[in-house]
């Protein structure tokens, strides 16, 4: 991931630009909202059942739920949300029960715990390899370095230089996930729309 560095993510928020009247920034704010009420320990199948469709939403395919794991996927769902850093096991596990898809995983995660994970999808595996193929998107390690990266992004001394360039273009606080993963899928958005022209 060569592209997982302070400086090209800098050099790319300066260019920022944001897609009007997107109905992802449009609802990303009541996605948060909806696990901002709901204290850790308390995620249950419920919740776990209506975010898993509303994140689905944001993307392309229908989700298949599987459920054979349903305490332990609760049990981890709820750990998240305490601030837990899930090892690459579990992430297989919690996989396993959403589509099987880690980028359907990645937008719950976000949701339940945004300051400690961020959102992977194509765009930002785009972003990040330079690849055309999505091959590999799906590997849990994958993930992993990808979140460290964003923490070592975030812990730049001149972080607040890039955090300061994207979060003026919002109405509410992001945190350093998602300033540094919306450069990335933007920045990708942007260059395919020009690549189709």
């Amino acid at each position: 991931m060569k592209n997982l560095n302070f400086e090209t993510i800098l050099k790319d928020a300066v260019k920022f630009i944001l897609t009007e009247n997107d109905s992802y920034i449009q609802t990303y704010t009541e996605f948060i909202k909806y696990f901002d009420k709901i204290n850790a320990g308390d995620i249950n199948e419920h919740n776990l059942v209506i975010a898993s469709h509303f994140v689905y939403g944001w993307m392309p395919t229908i989700i298949h739920l599987n459920l054979e794991q349903k305490d332990k996927v609760l049990f981890l769902l709820n750990a998240v949300k305490s601030g837990h850093i899930l090892t690459e096991n579990e992430i297989g596990i919690l996989k396993k029960s959403i589509n099987n898809s880690l980028v359907g995983l990645s937008k719950l995660l976000h949701f339940i715990n945004p300051r400690d994970y961020a959102i992977w999808d194509s765009r930002i595996f785009r972003y990040l390899t330079e690849k055309k193929s999505s091959y590999g998107i799906d590997r849990p390690q994958l993930y992993l370095d990808y979140l460290n990266g964003i923490k070592n992004i975030a812990e730049n001394k001149d972080y607040g230089k890039l955090h300061d360039l994207i979060s003026r273009n919002f109405e509410y606080d992001i945190y350093p996930t998602r300033a540094i993963e919306i450069t990335m899928f933007e920045t990708d958005r942007n260059r395919q729309s020009r690549i189709k022209k």
